[in-house]
Formats: C-alpha cells, structure tokens, sequence
C-alpha cells in the first residue's frame, strides 16, 4: 500500500511540474477559399518549404501568407513530390500531375482506365517512378518515359492498405502481409518485424539512417536495419487505449503521433519520454486528427474538422493561455508562493492544480438480515483483496472488475428478481491546471506589490491583500501608480485624480501617513530608488523628492520633452537616471541640471516606438523590428526571439525565467532551448508568373508573343512565424541592368518591348540573410511586320520592283510614263516605311508628337537622296510615244489645259 501511496504522490508532482511548464505555442489557421472544407488527407511539403495539402475538394498551397488552391476531379487523397518539385496526387479514382495547360495550373490524369473506382491513397516518388496505391492495386509510373505499368494481387480476397518508402526500397503492406514491390512484382522481404505486425506508417528521420514506425495495434518502434527497437510510448498507447494513424518526424530530436480521439503526442526520442499532448486543454480545437506533417521551420501542422493548427517545436516559448479560467484582459503576472498570479480587466487568477473524476455507477444486491449476519465475515474478504490490490489512481484492476461485472447496469435483465442498491465509484483520472477567481476581486488590477512579505493587488476600486485564495479590499483609492518606500517602508500611492497618498500598515490597519500636493499635474510613473529620493514624471516635467513629506518643499523639478504624454520609463543606465519615451532617450545630467538627450543610444538602436521595463529596471526597447534589452551598465543586448511578438506589452523575470504579455491576451514564459533558431530554412522561389493570357510556365527560356508583353512576377518565401517580413529586389537585363530598390511588395510587374531579358531577384529578411534566385531568361517576340525576314521580305520586293521597272522600261518600245511614275513612289513610300520600322524598333528613342514629327523629317532627309535617283533612272522620257512622252503630272493636268486651249481659241 505505501508503494502505490509513493508512486501516486511521484505522479502528482511529476504532473504539478509538468503542468507549470506550459504549452508548446500554437497557432490556428481556417481557410478562406470558397467551397473548400477541412477535410485533408495529407500534407507534404516541397524543397522550397512550400505546403501542400491533399483536401477533400482540391489540392492546397501555402507559404505562410497566401493560400492557392487547384482543383481535382475528385477528392486528392495523397501527394507526394518529385525531385524537381513536380507535384503528383492520387484521387478517388484517378491519378495525375498538376502541369501547366491551357495557360493556367491545373490537373492532369495520367490514367488510362476511365472506370477506375480505386481509392488512391497513397503516392511514393523513387528513382523517376511515382508509385500510385489503391485497395486494388498498385501503378508504377515513369515519369521519363511517360509509361505506367500495372500489379494486381493474385488473392482477390486480400488488398492492398499500405506503401512505404523504407532503405530505398517500396514495401507493401496488404491485409495479411508485407511484401516487397520490386520489378513490378511482389516478393518476400528478408527481415525480423515486430511479431504480428501489420504497419502503418514509416517515417526517415531527418538527419540519420532510422525510422519510425507504427502498427496496427498502437505499437511504436525505431527501425534501424535490422532491428527494431519498442519505444516507451506504446505502454502509454495501451494503457489509455489510444487509436494511432500517422506518424511524422518533426525534427532530429521529437516525433509525433496522430490519435483519432486523444490528439497529438510528441515524443522525445532522445529522452525516450512524451514531450507534450496536444490536445483540446491544450489549444488544439479537436481531438480528431485526420492527418499530420511537418514543415521546412519544424512545425507540426495538425489537420482536424476545425482546420489546421500549426505547433511550434523549436521555438523558446512556451503558453500559459491555454489554461481554462481566465477572463479580461491581462496586464500582469507574478510569482509569489510559488504560484502564479494574473492581473486582469476582471480580476486577479491564479494557477491551479484540479484532479479530474467519472463516476461510474454500479449495483449492489441487497442482502436480507439473516444473510447479512451469514456473511459477516465473509464481507472482510473483498475488503482484503481491495487492501491487497488496492485502487490505482487510472481505475480499478481487472480482477475487481470481473467480480463486479454482475452488479454492472447492463448486466441486470428485466427477469433478475433481486433487488439492487445503487451506488457510485469515484474514478481518478487524471490532474490538469486551471486558471481560478481570487475570491472577492471583481475590479481591474494592474500591478502586484509585496509588502511586508504580503501580496498586494492594486488596481481601480484601490488595493487588495491576497490570501488563501481569496482577496479583501483594505485601501479603497482608485490607484494608478503603486511603488513601495525603501526608507519608511510606506505605499506610495498615485490616485487617478492625481494625488500622492503615503499610506504605512500600523497594527494590520492600513492608515494615511502624509499626502504630497504638485498641484494637479498628470502623474505618468514613478521611482523610488536605492538611495531612498522619488521620482515623479508628469506631462511635462520631472520631479526629484530626497525625502517624501509634506512639511518639506525640497524638491527639484527638470523640464521634459514629452508632447505625447507618453507613460516614460525611469532607470538608473551607466549611474544616470535615464527618461525613455517615444521620443527618444533621455538623461539626467547632474551637472548641468537639465535633462539631455543621448544621441548615442539613438543611433545604436534607433527610436524606441515601444518601451517596456522589467521589475529589475532593465528596460526593453523596440525599434520596429527588433527588441533590445538596455542593461544597467548600458549594455545592449538584442533579443531576435522576441521580434515574434512586436505587439508586446509586458515582460519581467521570474525564477530565472522571462514572463512576457502579448497584446494583454497570451501569457507566454521564455525557456531559451539548446539548438533554437528563428532563421527559417524556407527558400524563396517564383511563385507565379502570368500574362496577358493567363498563368504561365516557370522554367528557364520562356518565350512569349508581343501580344503577351504584360508580364507579372510573384515571388514567395515561405514564413509560417510571420517574422521575416521579406523585401525583394530585381535586375531585368535587356531593360535596365541596375538593381532596384528594396521593396516589401513581392509582385514585378513589366510591360516591355520585343526582345530578349535576364530576371534575377533577390530576397532579405529581417535577420539580414539574403538569398538570390537563379537568373530566368525569357524572350518577347516581335509581330511578323517587325521580324528581319518580313523586312528582307519588303527589300526582296522593292528589289523586284525596281528591277521590273528598268527592264520594263528599256525593253519596251514605248515609255510607260504613268507605270514608271507609280512604280517610283510606291518604292519610295516603302523604302521610308521601312526605315521608320527600323528606326522605331532598333532606336531606344521615348515616343512623343515632337520626336516623331522630328523623326519623320529626318527620315524625309535621307530619303530625298533616294528619290531623285529613282527619279533619274525610272521617270520616262519626254520623247517617245505612248502619252505622247508626258509626266504624271501632265496627265493629271490635261483637262485643265484643254478647257484653257478652248478658251484662247474661242
């Protein structure tokens, strides 16, 4: 009995540690895509870092701030992705590619058999072939030679439930063996499995020659050819009866396996112990999962009926907000008794450890006297066998449980003429934390003050003593400001109606000792240091008191910039008291008696658009990307984890560890991890190009027609954090080969001219890392009327032309004077047709009225040349028959010359 009274107390404390260690973080995500659903059947991820989700509806990417969705002719059951990133899915009843088609991403079958009814749920990709699994059959696909091979099993009564990629070979699991997919056939494999082991899942760990694997009957094991080694949490599996469907390595260090109705369990294999449940005490939405995988950052995504949630592995944080209890907003938490308060809009909560029960109800029959006197004795039996076996803290053991399996409700038939007596066993099941009310706190509170080893709670309605879980209200002032006295040990009280009350405990009474009057200025903070003066910062000025008292006027005051009425932090950096504000950082200079600026700090760091301040004084600042720690000494200390959380309000040190508030709703504790890291593993890539006609093709020499100049270029890189807040560069060859400014907007757009371009871009992110993306080369055809062999076209027929005319005109025995005439201005009209093509085209000249009226001249100039040679050797003579030797000109003015002649003569 002491052993189980030993084990029982061993398990609270392991779970009241355990507890008080908080959650790993959590982040939920609901997709917005219309018609779409939650119900996804895998999730896999490029070498991009990419997302790729197989849903009911379609097939899903993401990258941590865009959602794309394809559609699939029916539910996408499995993806998997090639070494070139081509994705690949298997659907209900149909199998394909997404590709580029009809100037848009869309999914292509790749299956012959039009009346396939299979249910492709699992894809492997292997050495150029995609292998497709249904409960029928198997198809080996190659994606070079574009051929499918086909397997059937011999056995119609047995199928197919599983494939797995495992030391570069495909095993195969049906419903009654394992076998080995090898030269389109299925053969024995020469190992030692787990006895009576059907398997569902293999996953490679990341970085070593291993696996993790799972069976059917919720067994665990590290494979390492040739053994297999049993992990501890299939003894947590059996004992809670827990239904495993999946499992996936989420780093070098912690697995996790999927439940159908216990969540998520994260397992650290090194420690060979369970890192962590996730399940709905601990934020996760449901208890259901229907699928899990892991990203490029190591994160944990959790498919479920409300979404994907997102779990944070490597990240130093761990939450305090999934607790259940807590209401308002948070302004503060405190450790005290080593328990954990929070101060809220509602009130005051502390953590709290509650055991959890079920009842369980059962019969007994009842006896009559005599039988009851009979069995007397007989009754300490049982109770030596309870003593002897005892209850245990999960239930009770299996052979109490089969004496009792007769008084069960569902045992009793309605012929059973013996009457029972209801009673109830109270079962044990398990211990959990919760947030609870401190009794008698119904106001706002915003600050926690020790006072004689008493914990105080100040907030609107005045000052609250907390003991034994509940609190009394013992100063009723609306308190803005609380700081405690070092010298008189007095409450230096800062009302909401400006005024300063001294207030000192004498014989467990709290009374007013003195009252200060600065005559109703704002009164934003105040500080009471280790040499015993107090400070006071108000709208516009500070105020130093050696000695607070009301019968003393010693005190000094300095002007202070501070238009905004910004609640300024106070602390003493590098032995000067220092101002910090929104507007920058200030000192206390002794000397000159004044308030000086410290440029120094500004330039270091630059302008504190938030300020916040530990209990030790040490004031954090953040700059609008990062969050520094200024020290006492005035050492800087950037903190990169934190930019995580730019929205935050409130940090101190508890116990060696950082508590942090953000945006007043997350209680969050930094536990700095051995290997963290916030710099993401993602790379950026070219997420979609389109023109004029749609999506286009990404690959190296794209070629494209005039009529599709308009082209866009969208870039992503994968931050599921939100922290990197990337910025894009380009360069465009054959437009400009400078590089453009940095710019947060990921979308190039051009609008460009017939000819050949090189795009690169570059990505940095707020870590400063910068990565440059492969150089794409594309090419915008001219129309045909501006290609060369269109212009060797025109000059082939003005040749012609020229050539026919001078033979024409020679070998005829009368001049064709009206012929000649048209043929020399159609030659000269094309000859300038064509120079203005070559000169718009070949010249990088910006096109206005102005230029072009000055072009044409220009072109009209040269030409002139041109056409009088023309003129020489194409006009016609005078001489000679035909229009009796006349010009154009004479021909189109002979009627008026006839009419003249009429004239004269009449």
């Amino acid at each position: 009995m002491l052993r189980y009274i030993c084990l029982t107390a061993l398990l609270c404390i392991s779970l009241t540690s355990q507890g008080q260690q908080g959650d790993l973080f959590l982040t939920h995500h609901s997709l917005s895509i219309e018609g779409m659903d939650n119900l996804n059947f895998d999730i896999t991820s490029n070498s991009k870092g990419q997302l790729c989700i197989a849903n009911r509806s379609g097939i899903l990417f993401y990258d941590g701030d865009q959602w794309d969705y394809v559609s699939t002719p029916s539910s996408a059951l499995s993806v998997t992705f090639d070494k070139d990133d081509n994705l690949y899915v298997g659907c209900v009843g149909d199998f394909g590619k997404i590709d580029h088609l009809d100037n848009q991403y869309q999914f292509i079958s790749l299956n012959p058999n039009e009346n396939d009814h299979g249910l492709y749920n699992k894809t492997l990709f292997k050495d150029s072939s995609i292998y497709f699994m249904s409960e029928n059959n198997i198809i080996r696909y190659h994606t070079v030679q574009k051929r499918a091979n086909l397997l059937y099993l011999d056995d119609k009564n047995d199928y197919f439930t599983n494939m797995f990629e495992v030391y570069d070979e495909i095993l195969v699991q049906t419903s009654d063996t394992l076998y080995q997919f090898k030269n389109d056939s299925l053969s024995s494999y020469n190992w030692n499995p787990p006895s009576d082991a059907k398997f569902l899942f293999f996953d490679k760990h990341p970085t070593e020659d291993k696996y993790v694997a799972g069976t059917t009957d919720n067994r665990t094991f590290i494979y390492r050819k040739p053994n297999f080694y049993e992990c501890k949490i299939s003894e947590f599996l059996e004992e809670h009866e827990s239904f495993v469907n999946d499992g996936k390595w989420v780093n070098d260090r912690y697995f996790a396996l999927s439940t159908l109705e216990d969540g998520c369990i994260l397992y650290d294999n090194k420690k060979s112990e369970i890192k962590e449940i996730i399940n709905q005490s601990k934020g996760l939405p449901d208890n259901q999962i229907y699928t899990i995988g892991a990203d490029q950052e190591e994160g944990l995504w959790i498919s479920h009926a409300y979404g994907l949630s997102r779990m944070e592995i490597s990240i130093p944080f761990r939450s305090f907000s999934n607790f259940q209890g807590l209401h308002g907003n948070i302004s503060e938490v405190y450790f005290h008794n080593r328990t954990l308060y929070a101060a809220t809009s509602e009130g005051v909560y502390f953590l709290d450890k509650e055991d959890v029960y079920k009842n369980t109800v059962y019969y007994e029959e009842k006896k009559s006297k005599q039988s009851a006197k009979t069995n007397k004795v007989k009754k300490e039996e049982p109770d030596q066998k309870q003593e002897k076996k005892g209850w245990w803290i999960f239930g009770r053991n299996k052979e109490e449980e089969k004496d009792e399996k007769y008084t069960n409700p569902q045992h009793i038939r309605k012929a059973d003429k013996k009457q029972y007596v209801k009673r109830i066993h109270k079962e044990f099941l398990h211990s959990k934390f919760l947030f609870k009310p401190v009794e008698g706190i119904h106001s706002k509170i915003e600050k926690f003050v020790i006072y004689k080893g008493k914990l105080l709670a100040a907030g609107t309605n005045g000052v609250y003593e907390i003991k034994d879980g509940s609190g009394e209200l013992v100063i009723h002032e609306p308190v803005r400001l609380i700081e405690k006295e070092r010298k008189t040990n007095r409450l230096i009280i800062v009302t909401y109606f400006n005024e300063i009350k001294l207030y000192e405990l004498d014989d467990e009474i709290w009374v007013i000792a003195d009252e200060i009057d600065l005559h109703g200025n704002l009164i934003l903070n105040t500080l009471n240091d280790v040499s015993g003066r107090t400070w006071f910062i108000t709208a516009g000025a500070l105020y130093e008191f050696n000695m607070l008292s009301s019968n003393t006027q010693d005190f000094n005051v300095y002007v202070f910039n501070n238009p905004f009425v910004d609640k300024a932090k106070l602390a003493y950096i590098d032995k000067q008291l220092y101002l910090i504000n929104n507007q920058g950082y200030f000192y206390l200079n002794t000397t000159l008696k004044k308030i000086v600026e410290d440029t120094t700090l500004l330039k270091e760091i630059g302008p504190p658009l938030k300020h916040l301040q530990q209990r030790n004084e040490i004031v954090w600042v953040y700059n609008g990307e990062n969050w520094y720690q200024i020290h006492a000494d005035k050492r800087l200390e950037m903190q990169e984890n934190f930019r995580l959380f730019p929205n935050m309000n409130y940090v101190s040190e508890y116990g060696g560890r950082l508590w942090l508030l953000n945006e007043s709703t997350e209680i969050l504790q930094y536990e700095p991890a051995l290997a963290d890291t916030l710099i993401a593993n993602s790379k950026m890539f070219f997420r979609r190009v389109t023109n004029n006609n749609g999506d286009v093709k990404i690959q190296n020499n794209m070629s494209f027609t005039h009529e599709e100049n308009s082209l866009h270029f969208e870039m992503s890189r994968p931050d599921y954090r939100g922290l990197l807040k990337a910025e894009y560069q380009y360069r465009l060859k054959g437009l400009n080969n400078e590089w453009s400014n940095w710019r947060e907007n990921n979308r190039i757009d051009f609008n460009l001219q017939p000819g050949s371009y090189a795009l690169k871009v570059k990505s940095r992110d707020s870590f400063g890392n910068v990565q440059e993306s492969e150089e794409i080369n594309f090419v915008i055809h001219p129309p045909y009327w501006q290609t060369l062999w269109f212009y060797g076209l025109q000059i082939l027929l003005m040749v012609m032309l020229l050539v026919g005319s001078i033979i024409l005109n020679r070998r005829a025995k009368s001049k064709n004077v009206l012929l000649t005439e048209a043929l020399t201005i159609i030659t000269i009209v094309m000859v300038i047709e064509f120079l203005q093509s070559a000169a718009g085209n070949y010249l990088s000249i910006q096109s206005s009225p102005v230029v072009d009226f000055g072009l044409d001249v220009a072109i009209a100039l040269c030409v002139f040349p041109l056409e009088q040679f023309l003129k020489k050797y194409l006009k016609a003579e005078k001489e000679g028959k035909g229009l009796e030797g006349m010009g154009i000109i004479d021909i189109l003015t002979l009627p008026f010359k006839k009419k003249k002649k009429e004239a004269v003569s009449t």
